[in-house]
């Protein structure tokens, strides 16, 4: 039987460029995915409204896509017709694994409160901090501030050793991203990975399914241990993320869309899939 690849992809500083946002250099092999039907799906910590802007650049709105760090599935009506259960939103059906915005604001003020120290994120942040921390024009400023799940936090050591005492208390999750640490329910992108093969496989039992998973940063690495082949791209300061280990991954020889885009090819030519 024929196996059939499931590619799924972080954003910044994956398949796009960490600083222009650009995924120009990954063409190539997203040309190729296209006409082989290959399907892409978007894994980020970024909002439904960003990740549906990039699905309709990418030409890939037919695919499901993960939003905000595991914390919600979109797809198509009736895509996976078994998944359930899902809410309407916006004509997509959203499948929620993670907490609420609202709740997580909420808790975040109960811990600045306790422990007398502002927590800064984009949740009390205005648009001119973010657009300079993070190069976004005021539009996608506006777009990553549409958050239903999570809440980006910008990098400061008490914030991150108040966060670690408390996360637990609150059954969360403290993921560290490219630019951001991310405050989020008790998800993650693997569990979201293995959401999604697992409904593949669930609506077309006779097909053989596996995944090829790309990330750079540390919350990437569930998903890279939940594929079946994992790679992990250059950064792009030219280094690897090596706070944790991975077993049997593969790196990418050139930063960011431009490895990608290589690591992609040579994945695919491997398997037989060119013509």
């Amino acid at each position: 039987m024929k196996t059939e690849y499931i590619v799924f992809t972080d954003l910044d500083g994956t398949l796009l460029d960490y600083h222009s946002y650009s995924f120009e250099p990954a063409m190539p092999a997203l040309k190729l995915l296209c006409k082989h039907q290959i399907p892409l799906i978007l894994v980020s910590s970024k909002t439904r409204a960003e990740m549906q802007d990039y699905q309709i650049a990418l030409g890939i709105e037919e695919y499901p896509f993960v939003v905000e760090n595991g914390s919600a599935i979109f797809t198509q009506p009736e895509y996976f017709p078994k998944f359930s259960p899902y809410k309407i939103i916006d004509s997509l059906w959203g499948y929620y694994l993670g907490r609420s915005y609202k709740e997580l604001v909420q808790i975040l003020a109960d811990i600045s409160n306790r422990y007398g120290y502002r927590i800064e994120g984009f949740h009390n942040c205005s648009d001119a901090h973010i657009i300079k921390h993070t190069g976004l024009n005021p539009h996608q400023v506006k777009m990553a501030k549409e958050r239903e799940f999570s809440i980006p936090i910008f990098y400061d050591q008490q914030t991150e050793d108040i966060l670690r005492k408390e996360i637990s208390r609150y059954n969360l999750r403290l993921l560290f991203g490219g630019r951001f640490m991310h405050l989020l329910g008790n998800v993650d992108k693997g569990k979201a990975l293995n959401t999604i093969m697992n409904e593949y496989r669930s609506t077309y039992p006779s097909r053989k399914f596996a995944s090829v998973a790309l990330g750079d940063s540390l919350n990437d690495f569930a998903m890279l241990s939940a594929a079946d082949i994992p790679i992990l791209v250059k950064r792009h300061d030219g280094s690897y993320e090596d706070r944790e280990k991975l077993p049997d991954v593969l790196f990418s020889p050139a930063v960011g869309p431009s490895g990608w885009n290589i690591s992609v090819l040579e994945v695919i030519k491997k398997r037989g899939i060119y013509e």
